[in-house]
C-alpha cells in the first residue's frame, strides 16, 4: 500500500443501529476502525457488540472521543440540540436521516453555538427491510451520498467528510 493510500484508524460512533446506522457501523468495522454505538433498544446495542459490529456501547459522555459520529435516528432536531455539548470539537457529527431541512438547520445552529462540525448526510441506499438484523457492511458500496456542509464551497471539509 502506498503512503498516499494509507488511512488513519478512526474512532466511529453510531447513534441509532437500524438498517442505516447498523450498516454504517458494519462498514467501518470491516474497514478496521474502532466502532462504538448506541440504540434506544439496549437489546440491539448488546447484540451489535456480541456480533462483533461494535467494540462497545456508546454513552453521550463518550461522544467527544469520536472522530466521526453518525446520528442515524428518526429525523428530529432534539437529539442534536440536547447532546451538542458532548460532541467532539475536532471530529465531524453527521446525521443520516432522509429529511434535511429541519435537522440541518438545528445541526448548523448547535454546531455554531458549541464549536463542533456538523454535516448533513443522506446515503442513497437502503432496502424495504428495517432494523439491525438487515444491516450489512456493503449496503453503501457504489451508492452516492448526499452531503450538506454548512458552507457549500468548503472543499477541505467536504474532503474530510469524504
Amino acid at each position: 500500500m502506498k503512503d498516499s493510500e494509507k488511512r488513519e484508524n478512526l474512532t466511529i460512533g453510531v447513534v441509532g443501529l437500524g438498517l442505516i446506522g447498523g450498516s454504517m457501523a458494519k462498514a467501518y468495522k470491516q474497514a478496521g476502525h474502532a466502532v462504538y454505538g448506541y440504540d434506544a433498544s439496549e437489546t440491539v446495542t448488546k447484540f451489535a457488540i456480541l456480533s462483533g459490529t461494535l467494540d462497545g456501547a456508546l454513552a453521550r459522555e463518550e461522544y467527544a472521543r469520536c472522530n466521526l459520529l453518525f446520528v442515524a435516528t428518526y429525523p428530529e432536531a432534539r437529539f442534536l440540540q440536547e447532546n451538542a455539548p458532548y460532541f467532539s470539537k475536532h471530529g465531524i457529527v453527521m446525521d443520516l436521516c432522509g429529511t434535511k431541512e429541519m435537522v440541518c438547520r438545528a445541526g448548523f445552529a448547535a454546531a455554531r453555538e458549541h464549536g463542533f462540525t456538523f454535516v448533513g448526510g443522506h446515503p442513497m441506499a437502503g432496502t424495504h427491510n428495517s432494523g439491525f438484523k438487515y444491516a450489512r457492511s456493503n449496503l453503501y458500496h457504489g451508492a452516492p451520498m448526499v452531503l450538506i456542509p454548512p458552507v457549500f464551497d468548503d472543499i477541505e471539509l467536504l474532503q474530510r467528510a469524504k
